[in-house]
Parts: C-alpha cells; structure tokens; sequence
C-alpha cells in the first residue's frame, strides 16, 4: 500500500484500486498545479497498472468546476483502460452536484472507502 501525498490530491494503491483524495478546492491551488498532478495520478494509474480508481472526497466538503474537470479526466482513464471508477465520502453538498451533472450515473458514490473499493470485485 503505497501514499503519496502531493499538494493537490494524495493518492494511495490499494491492491490494483488507485485512491485519489482532493486535499481543496481549485480555489486553494494555482490551475497550473491541478493540471501537473492531474497528470501525474495519470501517469501513477499506468506505471502501477491501477484496474480501478476511488475518488475520495472525505477531505473537501465541495470541489468547483476545475477539480471536476480533473476528476473525470482520472476516471475516464480508468474507463478507458477498461477498469471501474467511483466517488466515496462525499458531502450532501456535493452528492448534489455530482448528481446534477449526472457524473453518479457513470460513477457510483459510496458512503465509505472500503464500500468503493468492495463493489469492484462484485462486479469483477
């Protein structure tokens, strides 16, 4: 189990899940940051070959639209790849907006971690 914490988002492998935790908003980063670590965790899922991605929002209590837009980025690599994305953790607040922009129609969101990472071996 290898953690990583960077400025942006702290990614932990568990087994061949890649949790990837947004530590604030966009509004706490320069965009020039969340774009580096975007790709980074993107180059983290192929140097691990990370199946799977939990996006793990126990750290924010709601991310705008720049931290959205790399977080579908991470899961559409993952989809791409043929894995399993999904969201844990998150506030009402952004359940809410993810729900609004149908991103829970793509991606499943659990209450806990652990849920996220379990429901991809029932679908295995």
């Amino acid at each position: 189990m290898m953690i990583q914490t960077n400025t942006v988002f702290t990614t932990q492998l568990v087994n061949q899940t890649l949790v990837v935790t947004p530590q604030g908003d966009s509004t706490s980063f320069r965009y020039s940051d969340i774009h580096v670590e975007t790709n980074s965790v993107i180059a983290a899922i192929d140097r691990h070959q990370a199946r799977n991605l939990v996006v793990n929002f126990n750290s924010v209590e709601i991310v705008g639209s720049i931290m959205i837009s790399a977080i579908i980025k991470l899961a559409r690599k993952i989809d791409s790849k043929k894995g399993q994305a999904a969201f844990c953790c998150a506030s009402e607040t952004m359940q809410e907006v993810m729900q609004s922009m149908n991103l829970t129609r793509l991606w499943p969101c659990y209450d806990s971690q652990e849920e996220a990472i379990k429901s991809f071996e029932s679908e295995s």
